[in-house]
């Protein structure tokens, strides 16, 4: 009996799930790979963010895996499989040109806009619609169920997610102006 490999059940002799040469084992997928300068080179090639990991060089895609606690610790690195390359375990290991190139494609992917002033919020159908104030200017958005499309990342940080899951936030619900903290009170 040989070994059971990840996902062999999921392979479908149609052509369709991953192909049998891509499957890895229990053990290949836990073993943590930790990214850092030593071992790692991240570069712009052709405005989009790459990474060299041993000899090989490949697209490289971030993700937050703490987006509203730890920003700039635990980034996953992903390739165009969406499989994972490794960790950064803190973005502050990179230095210079690296590290911007890293905190600029996690700004990118990670963009929400700040409200700074709520204009107004009217509720409809288990629909809310927002009308607010960023530093690009008047922005609105529609939230479906508003207290689950809410999220608190901490004391006073909201973060909202609209229907279509563009990101808006508020830093701190109490330096907001008497005017908008009145309009969210009911929601926080």
């Amino acid at each position: 009996m040989g070994q059971m490999r990840f996902g062999d059940r999921g392979h479908r002799p149609d052509g369709h799930g991953r192909p049998p040469e891509q499957h890895r084992s229990l053990a290949e997928i836990s073993v943590t790979v930790w990214l850092t300068p030593e071992n790692t080179e991240f570069f712009i090639k052709n405005n989009f963010l790459y990474i060299k990991y041993g000899e090989k060089e490949q697209r490289a895609f971030l993700c937050r895996q703490f987006p509203f606690e730890l920003q700039w610790e635990f980034i996953s690195v992903l390739d165009e499989e969406q499989q994972e390359i490794g960790i950064i375990r803190n973005v502050e290991l990179f230095e210079g040109p690296m590290r911007q190139m890293i905190v600029d494609e996690l700004n990118r992917r990670y963009y929400s806009p700040v409200i700074e002033r709520i204009i107004s919020v009217k509720e409809r159908y288990g629909f809310s619609y927002w009308k607010v104030q960023t530093a690009e200017g008047e922005v609105s958005f529609t939230l479906h169920d508003t207290y689950r499309s809410m999220v608190r990342a901490g004391e006073t940080r909201v973060i909202l997610v609209d229907v279509n899951g563009n990101r808006f936030e508020i830093p701190d619900t109490g330096a907001l102006d008497r005017k908008s903290y009145k309009k969210i009170e009911l929601y926080l």
